[in-house]
């Protein structure tokens, strides 16, 4: 519960201290003399948006703390932020000239985070702040906090079997697109594969190519030159070469000289032509090394197309990417072979999945229909209570066309008006009900919700506004037994309901500045007589005032 509020220039307050207890406390005051800026004050310690307008005129800083006194830890928060020792402290601060600040147990705090924290801990709840509670999913959330363990067990059945269906249909998704992707990005394996094959690219693989045949091709230039050469000097097919000429003019030569030197000169021609002859095999064998080539060059010329055709229809530069697409694609490939199995699967359990999960659902909407009439039950039995004996209040349920992880329910809050009648009037709640209606509405749906659904601290502001009389007086009666689950603040004009309280603050305005003061005893009954005629020194209001205080 709230125990301590601090508040420094919010509104016409420059400096308060309330303290509170558990219970009822009531806020009353002259209108304009400054209990809205409470009212504010709590909304910006509990984390709503707040506007640099509220900090007070001529100050640079607003600044609102609180102290809640609890055990439970709350969720989202680090361990240094979480209650110590029963004591929860939350500090926030607006500033003029730049972003504010939020902390807690005094660790800074993004304002995210602060507000997740303190919303658990206090609801303001005014007339223009109750339709918050009446929303659509709302609603079918106070349904379901009535429905007891049958309820909260098909809910949960059907939040797991739909968190199960969801990341099936969400993996069956993946494997759909990846496929697709795949497909797509490969659409000409069927030629590159093939390609790759035979290809078998490698690193620098297209210059080694084109270097290997320049090799080949200077080799084979040479092996032409050299048979060339040797048709020259052997004849060749024709039968007489070089040498046959040169033999016949070395004996020629040698048979015209002297005897002395024919011997010699014989000799010597001998030698010559050996040597030719041996030129010639080595020749020879070097022209038979290069028989070959043009089909060597072709293989090498046909691999050489293949990689850059390769390449052309993958759209790489170079030879690494190309390595990089054929690796991922036979990778990918492999995958998509194998992938369609799995595909199967996932779409067999998802399909499994969502019949247990509508199952669930069915159940669930049978309990959610015996917690509905429960609810319904209580609150038309507390707006009897609350003089609106006239209007029931319904749970209508609308089934959705898709199913989702609450369910496949709509749930509308609906007020029905002289039920059975000719003259039947209904509509939803904020359609048909006027402000004090919804106001007597609402306390009556707090006050048939379980307890966990009550927040530690409910801060109510003016909600007696369009109420008078009988309405009123039923209308504190009930805040009182709300108090007794609860802690209830209310900022009220209605002396009826301010007497209940088993604590009472009212709000003063001296020059300007707003004040705050505790009353008890015979100043409490000169507030009261004031709210009751405007004269706190009336003595016919002061005798009331004791009466409603039973003093």
């Amino acid at each position: 519960m709230l125990e301590r509020l601090f508040i420094r220039n919010v509104g016409g307050i420059s400096r308060c201290e309330l303290l509170f207890e558990e219970g009822f406390t009531v806020v009353t005051g002259e209108s304009g003399a400054g209990k809205s800026s409470i009212v504010r004050a709590i909304e910006i310690v509990a984390g709503k948006r707040a506007q640099t307008s509220l900090i007070r005129a001529g100050e640079e800083e607003a600044v609102v703390e609180a102290v809640f006194q609890m055990d439970v830890r709350l969720s989202g928060l680090e361990d240094e932020q979480q209650p110590a020792e029963g004591v929860f402290f939350a500090k926030r601060i607006l500033s003029r000239g730049g972003r504010g600040r939020a902390a807690v147990q005094g660790v800074p705090a993004p304002l995210t985070l602060y507000s997740s924290a303190l919303e658990r801990l206090v609801h303001i709840q005014s007339q223009f702040a109750q339709m918050e509670l009446l929303d659509a999913g709302r609603q079918l959330a106070m349904v379901d906090s009535c429905g007891g363990p049958p309820l909260l067990e098909a809910l949960s059945e059907l939040r797991e079997a739909f968190e199960r269906a969801r990341i099936k249909f969400r993996e069956k998704r993946e494997i759909g697109e990846r496929r697709a992707e795949i497909e797509r990005r490969y659409a000409n394996a069927a030629e590159v594969v093939p390609l790759v094959r035979k290809v078998n690219p490698e690193a620098g693989l297209e210059a080694g190519l084109e270097e290997e045949i320049a090799a080949l091709y200077r080799q084979s230039a040479d092996g032409t030159k050299i048979s060339q050469g040797l048709d020259q000097l052997t004849g060749g097919l024709a039968g007489r070469g070089l040498l046959d000429e040169l033999e016949g003019v070395c004996k020629t030569l040698t048979d015209c000289l002297p005897a002395q030197d024919a011997a010699n000169a014989g000799r010597l021609a001998l030698e010559g032509l050996q040597n030719l002859r041996d030129l010639t095999e080595i020749a020879r064998r070097h022209a038979g090394s290069s028989e070959g080539l043009s089909e060597e060059i072709e293989r090498l010329e046909q691999r050489l197309g293949a990689l850059r055709k390769l390449r052309r229809l993958v759209g790489v530069g170079n030879e690494e990417d190309l390595l990089t697409y054929c690796q991922e694609a036979q990778e990918n490939l492999t995958w998509l072979e194998g992938s369609y199995e799995h595909l199967e699967k996932a779409a067999r359990e998802a399909g499994d999945l969502t019949r247990t999960a509508s199952g669930a659902a069915q159940e669930l909407r049978k309990a959610r229909r015996l917690a509905a009439s429960a609810l319904e039950e209580r609150v038309n039995s507390l707006l009897n209570s609350l003089a609106m004996e006239g209007i029931t209040f319904e749970v209508r349920f609308t089934e959705l066309p898709k199913l989702r992880r609450n369910g496949a329910d709509g749930a509308e809050f609906v007020l029905v008006s002289n039920k059975g009648s000719v003259n039947e009037r209904s509509g939803r709640v904020d359609k048909i009900a006027s402000g004090g209606e919804l106001s007597r509405l609402l306390l009556a749906l707090q006050l048939s919700l379980p307890d966990e659904w009550l927040p530690p601290t409910l801060v109510f502001d003016e909600v007696e506004a369009g109420l008078g009389g009988k309405a009123a007086v039923l209308s504190g009666l009930k805040l009182l037994e709300l108090s007794r689950r609860c802690q209830v603040l209310l900022i009220t004009h209605e002396a009826s309901i301010a007497a209940l309280g088993s604590r009472h603050y009212v709000v003063r305005k001296d020059g300007g500045e707003s004040f705050t003061q505790r009353v008890d005893g015979e100043e409490r009954v000169w507030e009261l007589a004031r709210m009751l005629s405007g004269d706190a020194a009336l003595p016919e209001a002061q005798e009331h005032a004791r009466r409603l205080l039973g003093y």
